[in-house]
């Protein structure tokens, strides 16, 4: 059975979908099988692993996560998963992706009225239709919105662990016990739900600035401890510059011809050692 890991943060450009890809993207590098599934409407992970020709095809064909729901809202059946997921995106033989759409904001706020409609929660949704391929894939990674709605308690409720990127400064302390309450109490309420924390990653770090070494120092000694990543995805033009190439930075030919590719390379290496160190993945 493959691990499902959801990625998750309340506040939108933390690196939160750049952690998602390049861990990814490392995984399978490494020989592993992985699928990505992008649940946020801003596509991020999206059109860093496929350019936006590939995109208007599956949109087209009604092979989006937004048509997934609006399927299940409308009672239509349009949306197939086995024609849904791209495979061997982003240059990587082993990386397939689910795909998103920005049209799912102009339904997500009705996913919910789905209860009273349909055989099925509206929780439940995606781990319904992902359960004939999930042993397909030694890891899925999701990548959640920014807020715990119903789209994202889809990721949740399927996935064994979650992990919070976070930029480290003050507002970072107050967003990750929201998340955790927040997960503990919809566990309470689903009990089929096992997700476990898997981590804290400190993402976009920058050494020379007091607010960011001393928030780490904080969290790293703090209640969280044992809960942060001792490796950490510090600010990189690079990695930032990787999804023109709709490629994630280990294949993209704008972060291949920077400087700083090789120890790049190795920080997001470190961080996929420890990923699966985190989640038992190395077994």
């Amino acid at each position: 059975m493959a691990k499902v890991v959801s990625f998750i943060n309340l506040k939108g450009g933390v690196g939160k979908t750049t952690t998602t890809v390049n861990i990814a993207a490392n995984l399978a590098d490494d020989g592993y099988k992985v699928l990505v599934i992008d649940l946020d409407p801003q596509t991020n992970a999206t059109v860093s692993l496929i350019n936006q020709e590939e995109w208007q095809e599956c949109h087209d064909s009604g092979q989006t996560l937004y048509h997934l729901f609006n399927d299940m809202l409308k009672g239509e059946d349009r949306f197939d998963i086995n024609d849904a997921v791209i495979q061997n995106v982003g240059g990587l033989n082993d990386l397939d992706l689910i795909p998103s759409s920005i049209h799912l904001v102009e339904i997500q706020d009705d996913i919910p009225d789905m209860d009273n409609k349909a055989y099925v929660s509206h929780v439940d949704v995606l781990g319904n239709t992902i359960e004939s391929i999930k042993n397909d894939y030694d890891f899925i990674l999701i990548d959640c919105p920014p807020n715990l709605g119903a789209i994202t308690l889809n990721g949740i409720s399927i996935s064994d662990y979650y992990v919070v990127p976070t930029v480290p400064d003050i507002l970072s302390k107050i967003g990750i016990s929201l998340i955790l309450n927040r997960i503990n109490n919809f566990k309470k309420r689903k009990h089929s739900c096992k997700i476990d924390l898997a981590g804290i990653i400190f993402t976009k770090v920058d050494n020379r600035t007091n607010l960011h070494k001393s928030t780490m120092r904080e969290l790293r000694s703090g209640d969280h401890r044992g809960s942060v990543f001792e490796s950490e995805f510090p600010q990189r033009i690079s990695v930032a510059e990787a999804p023109v190439d709709s490629k994630p930075f280990l294949t993209s030919p704008t972060a291949r011809g920077k400087a700083d590719f090789h120890a790049t390379k190795r920080i997001i290496s470190s961080l996929t050692e420890e990923f699966l160190y985190r989640i038992g993945g190395d077994e």
